[in-house]
């Protein structure tokens, strides 16, 4: 049902539905309702609004130009029962332009109401810009997806913005008529639309903190030592700590075997004792690691392997009809989650390692203690689903209250809906290792899940083994630092190179990056996975070498699509868009070569950025000035595994900060501050002590830098590179002084 307003029938609407104005006087509940957004239109102003939960989240002013006005009812929008999809829209009787107003939670973003398609950039964010094109806005805090279609628009503001309230404003132009514009309100979107039901972030957000870290896995497997990981522990101190790496992660291989190797013991004994390699037990390694300034990680399985014990502790095991216990793939014997059982077996040992110091917890084999266990279950009709699913979410609800609510929890491995809500990270791929087909699949499954990125948890693509070839290697790392997942090493100590270690820095700490875009998960394409290569069984004792690949064989693993060929197929197209105080804006474009792509233009549009924009192009990895672009940049063809990370940053009439040779964000980590005042150029920049770096200036035709001053850095100008506009790209060297501290804040400042 529409409602048509004109001047005549309007007193007579106001006396009819003053229910629909007393809305507003509402307040707004913890809880977001999953109901539709309430209709009103003030006469006196033509502005059509529609509330929800106590915001006038839509205000559409309507110029008299536009005539009469027809909208939907709030009463009568919902097109879709469950899950609620309420759909809303607008006609005028002439053309118009009206200014659109939204109104948010504290917590929304700019998203696209869509994931990307082939030739179309994944888009990321860092602050609250408002970016072109980008048709929609998502309110992380009421899980409310708004969306929009069917005329021209553009944004009045550049980024959201608070009111009074603390609530996120965005205001945009519309070109409205009587051509129908329709705007799709989703409440509880994550919760209902993709069935990520445990999805409350009124009540729980995850940690979204940037995590740098190394694990001992893929480095020494079981065969490690305490003294391979406090030998770590003082290299990654030395070496990596003043660039932002934390944590020390113990993985598999310090506990005794078969677990629980005590068939008298609990199975909390058994994760409490160590093997005679780690004589320090728990507490004294995490002080050790503590001593060096760093953190200490903790993994932990829910697998439970000794025959013996199983014979001895049936009644806390999941069995058959028979009395004799249930075998589960990578499980052997599974715990049946009872209450009594989490009790004894789980919340001891998760809450003693919690006092032994541990502040970051890795649970392992969950995906396996669900599908290969406990609906094993029921598929022999032990339990129901419902059942199955309680005890396995009493499983994840007895582990975060035992290790409290201040330490990391990271749920491994595989993306499952019970885990939201409990967890702060999520491992998103398979066991990562040194080869192409396990790297590819970092890659791309980094990018299938990336609409879940900080709003469901962190994304884990598993620890980066940099052993592999030295440009995959670099790839990886360079999607984990811009996408800001989850940042994990894990190669034994010799294989840390200067170059792999300069690599590392210049991708350390990675971003917090949050999605720009949602929407279901893409599955018409493969997972790729080095089981097609190795098998499915993996040996504990020895690591995985380094292997390379053929283009040939890449593709067969990537498997075959009617888009793979394109020039940018799913997967290897990013634009990551970052607005921070201070500093400024600009935008980073990842092309990765999950698949060997060839030159081509990249077309603006694709990026979320406007077409008619001069912008400064800046290759990060080659340290190159590539020039003033507009409309489409000229990308050049890049091998298996490589990538090209350029930085594009609107064209200003006076001298701006251009690039670092710091970090491949370029650079959202090491410069504080950028101010152009009375001809000079004043940058704040923090650095690692002792080191050196080059910063990278633009100065448009007619500046000319006549000085150069340090306050606490040295700096000495470089090299220049002119572009066509007749502007040039001006290298400075700054150098940050010795000192025992690990970084230091200087001041540059460039006179022209």
């Amino acid at each position: 049902m529409a409602t048509t307003i004109n001047k005549e029938d309007g007193e007579k609407r106001k006396r009819l539905m003053p229910e629909e104005t007393n809305r507003l006087l509402l307040h707004a509940v913890p809880e977001p309702p999953i109901a539709h957004a309430y209709h009103h239109f003030d006469h006196d102003t033509r502005t059509l609004i529609y509330t929800y939960n106590n915001r006038k989240v839509i205000q559409v002013q309507i110029p008299e130009e536009g005539g009469n006005v027809s909208f939907r009812h709030g009463s009568d929008g919902t097109i879709q029962s469950w899950p609620l999809l309420q759909q809303i829209y607008v006609i005028l009787e002439a053309p118009v332009k009206c200014k659109v107003k939204f109104q948010m939670s504290h917590d929304t973003i700019n998203c696209r109401p869509n994931r990307a398609r082939s030739e179309q950039a994944i888009v990321g964010q860092v602050g609250r810009p408002c970016l072109p094109g980008i048709n929609g806005l998502y309110d992380i805090n009421q899980d409310l997806l708004i969306g929009w279609h069917g005329c021209d628009w553009k944004w009045i503001s550049d980024r959201l913005t608070p009111d009074e309230d603390g609530n996120l404003v965005a205001e945009m132009e519309a070109d409205l008529g009587p051509s129908v514009w329709v705007i799709e309100f989703r409440p509880q979107y994550y919760r209902t639309h993709l069935n990520y039901q445990y999805h409350k972030p009124w009540e729980r957000r995850p940690k979204l903190k940037p995590i740098v870290g190394w694990c001992t896995w893929e480095a020494y497997r079981r065969n490690m030592t305490e003294k391979d990981v406090l030998d770590a522990t003082e290299f990654f101190a030395k070496h990596l700590r003043p660039y932002g790496m934390e944590y020390i992660q113990i993985d598999d291989g310090y506990e005794k075997l078969p677990l629980p190797v005590n068939p008298e013991s609990t199975i909390s004994d058994a994760w409490l004792e160590t093997k005679d390699e780690f004589p320090s037990g728990h507490k004294g390694i995490v002080d050790k690691i503590k001593g060096y300034g760093m953190k200490a990680g903790i993994w932990s399985s829910s697998a439970i392997y000794n025959d013996e014990w199983a014979d001895k502790n049936k009644e806390y095991l999941i069995c058959d009809k028979d009395g004799n216990p249930l075998l589960g793939d990578w499980q052997k014997y599974i715990l049946d989650c009872r209450e009594e059982s989490l009790e004894k077996h789980l919340r001891p040992y998760m809450s003693e390692l919690s006092k032994a110091g541990y502040e970051y917890f890795k649970i392992d084999a969950i995906r396996h203690l669900l599908y290969d266990g406990l609906h094993e279950a029921v598929l022999l009709g032990l339990l129901t689903n419902d059942e199955a699913e309680h005890r396995f979410r009493r499983f994840l609800e007895v582990g975060r209250e035992a290790i409290k609510e201040d330490a990391y929890w990271l749920s491994s491995w595989g993306i499952l809906m019970q885990m939201v809500g409990l967890c702060d990270a999520c491992r998103i791929s398979q066991d990562a290792m040194p080869n192409w087909s396990g790297m590819q699949m970092q890659l791309v499954e980094s990018a299938r899940w990336f609409f879940t990125q900080r709003i469901l948890f962190l994304n884990d693509p598993d620890h980066v083994c940099v052993r592999a070839p030295f440009e995959w290697a670099r790839s990886v790392l360079s999607m984990v630092a811009l996408t800001g997942g989850l940042f994990m090493l894990s190669d034994a100590l010799h294989e840390y190179d200067e170059k792999r270690l300069d690599l590392i820095r210049k991708c350390i700490p990675p971003l917090t990056t949050i999605t720009a875009e949602t929407g279901p998960l893409q599955a018409d394409f493969a997972a790729f996975t080095w089981t097609k290569l190795h098998g499915f069984h993996v040996l504990d004792e020895k690591p995985f070498d380094a292997e390379d690949m053929s283009d040939e064989e890449a593709r067969n693993i990537a498997g075959r699509w009617p888009t793979v060929n394109d020039n940018h197929p799913f997967s290897s197209l990013w634009s990551l868009h970052l607005d921070i105080d201070n500093i400024g804006r600009w935008t980073v474009l990842g092309r990765f070569a999950t698949l060997p792509l060839k030159p081509s233009k990249v077309e603006m549009n694709a990026l979320s950025l406007d077409p008619n924009t001069d912008y400064l192009a800046f290759d990060f990895w080659k340290q190159e000035y590539l020039g003033c672009v507009r409309g489409a940049l000229d990308c050049s063809e890049l091998k298996l595994g490589h990538c090209q990370i350029i930085a594009l940053r609107p064209a200003l009439e006076h001298p701006q900060f251009l690039s670092s040779s710091r970090h491949v964000s370029q650079d959202a980590i090491s410069l504080k501050s950028q101010r152009w005042e009375n001809g000079n150029l004043a940058l704040e920049i923090e650095g690692v002590c002792g080191t050196t770096e080059t910063y990278w200036i633009h100065a448009p035709k007619g500046y000319e830098v006549s000085n150069v001053n340090g306050l606490g850095l040295t700096a000495e100008v470089g090299k220049s590179v002119a572009d066509t506009a007749g502007g040039k790209a001006i290298a400075i060297q700054v150098t940050f002084p010795e000192s025992e501290a690990d970084v230091a804040m200087g001041k540059l400042t460039i006179s022209f």
